[in-house]
């Protein structure tokens, strides 16, 4: 089957559906001091950086991009050259948080598998929060972004704060929850989740998911996932386990409602997507063929 005329989840179309902006000439990435973003019962490891675009849209929309294990914010900013310049173009705000000196982001404990429960999820939540209020940008725009341990806290944010973000991206990640099996606090590590060895149902990977927001029964965000069969950090069968995390946390049936398979420059992906009641596709997954970490 080929996939259905609806919008996809890829940053890379998400910015086209945003209002337009002139080009930036002087915008840079900077950092915000903790007090001015208001970190308040957070680790202090986790910075904030933003990026402003020099003209913004009115009500400007928020990507919150997170980085991988070991890569400073200023590291990450260089290598996503193609999403600045969709802000430059299109006049969203970038947040890049930072767990300054870590090696990767907290999203093995309670604290931060747990909605307000103080750990890095809550501080980026609180960064957004500065974001709207200080430059106006729209709460019903909030995005996030990112690979490897980045793609672990975005699937941990779409999870942990269902009320703040509205899709995301994750490239290599794990399911919601899984890293806090076997975590290991000094060197930020699952190795059971790493290596693909945890195993649970869909009606498990939701019902973890719905207790980190416990009472919660609004919408649930959109996601897209990547990963490659051949990823020898994060295993292959964190990518099956996501499909059924994410198909149960968003009430869609075992099957997806499209397939089909493209070719980039990259890769090949077999991608699979998903619509819901209204028809419109919510969840997609890019199985990139050999692919690696």
């Amino acid at each position: 089957m080929t996939r259905p005329p609806h919008p996809a989840l890829a940053l890379t179309s998400l910015s086209l559906a945003l209002l337009a902006a002139a080009p930036a000439r002087a915008a840079s990435l900077r950092a915000v001091d903790r007090g001015t973003w208001g970190a308040s019962g957070v680790p202090s490891y986790v910075n904030m950086y933003i990026y402003v675009p020099d003209t913004l849209a009115e009500s400007p929309p928020i990507v919150v991009g997170c980085h991988s294990c070991g890569t400073p914010a200023e590291g990450y900013f260089g290598s996503i050259s193609g999403v600045v310049s969709a802000a430059n173009r299109n006049g969203f705000i970038l947040i890049l948080p930072e767990a300054t000196g870590r090696n990767c982001w907290d999203v093995g404990t309670a604290e931060s598998l747990t909605h307000d429960g103080g750990g890095d999820t809550q501080a980026i939540a609180q960064m957004v929060d500065y974001v709207l209020s200080q430059y106006g940008a729209d709460a019903d725009r909030v995005y996030v972004m990112g690979g490897s341990s980045g793609a672990m806290m975005t699937q941990a944010l779409l999870a942990v704060y269902p009320d703040v973000f509205k899709a995301g991206a994750a490239r290599a990640g794990v399911p919601a929850g899984c890293w806090a099996d076997g975590y290991d606090e000094s060197n930020q590590w699952s190795g059971n989740c790493a290596g693909g060895r945890t195993d649970k149902s869909a009606a498990e990977w939701g019902d973890l998911v719905r207790g980190m927001y416990s009472g919660y029964s609004g919408p649930r965000p959109r996601l897209q996932i990547f990963h490659g069969t051949a990823d020898g950090t994060i295993n292959y069968n964190n990518f099956r386990e996501a499909i059924e995390e994410w198909t149960n946390v968003l009430g869609l049936e075992t099957a997806p409602t499209s397939t089909d398979t493209i070719t980039t420059s990259n890769a090949t992906y077999n991608r699979q997507f998903w619509e819901d009641d209204c028809g419109y596709v919510v969840f997609e997954a890019w199985a990139g063929q050999d692919g690696s970490h």
